[in-house]
């Protein structure tokens, strides 16, 4: 028996999109590591603050990527999405609120998960290497974080659309806008670092 769509999804329509990183333009990320969340969690229940452990680089550097259930390095679903969002901005007939509920980002090679994997611009999975940045941690604390960039990558995606709220030429103008001038994750273009890091191209 064919499944009936129900009233909401009648109209919807998708469109697959490779972004590649702009020349020069590198991808950074940093994930939310389990050891920090427990520092949080510590934090919020008033436990006994631990001494420091001795630093290791290249642990950090491991926690600090995003990785699938298959091994491969990503980036989160949601980076994507808010880049579109923040997109509308620059454009007088789109609003932010509705362009939440009417554009949802899907990864093509992972359909239904959290994680992008990033691919070299051949459409291998690409990895990381590791680098050390000087960082403002807190208001005057400078400190050294480690991450892995990827200076090649792209990304492939899938964007389901309210047509009857945004057209498809009006979100390819937002896709564009947002890899132009927001970008995704560390060091992106809207950020008060404004390093010019995750800036994208339709390919």
């Amino acid at each position: 028996m064919k499944e009936e769509k129900n009233s909401a999804e009648v109209g919807i329509k998708s469109v697959n999109l490779t972004l590649r990183g702009r020349p020069g333009s590198r991808l950074v990320i940093h994930a939310f590591t389990d050891k920090a969340k427990q520092e949080i969690r510590d934090k919020q229940q008033k436990k006994a603050k631990k001494a420091k452990e001795q630093r290791d680089p290249n642990a950090e550097f491991m926690a600090a990527r995003y990785v699938d259930d298959q091994g491969r390095e990503c980036a989160p679903v949601t980076a994507l999405k808010k880049a579109i969002i923040t997109a509308a901005t620059a454009f007088d007939d789109i609003t932010k609120v509705g362009l939440r509920q009417a554009v949802f980002v899907d990864s093509i090679t992972a359909p239904g998960a959290d994680y992008i994997p990033i691919e070299t611009l051949e459409g291998k999975p690409a990895v990381g290497v590791m680098r050390e940045d000087a960082v403002t941690i807190g208001i005057n604390t400078r400190g050294l974080t480690y991450r892995p960039e990827y200076k090649e990558w792209q990304l492939r995606i899938r964007i389901e659309f309210n047509p009857r709220i945004v057209s498809e030429e009006q979100l390819l103008a937002l896709v564009d806008q947002a890899g132009w001038g927001v970008g995704i994750c560390e060091g992106r273009p809207e950020r008060s670092s404004a390093l010019g890091w995750g800036r994208f191209m339709r390919v």
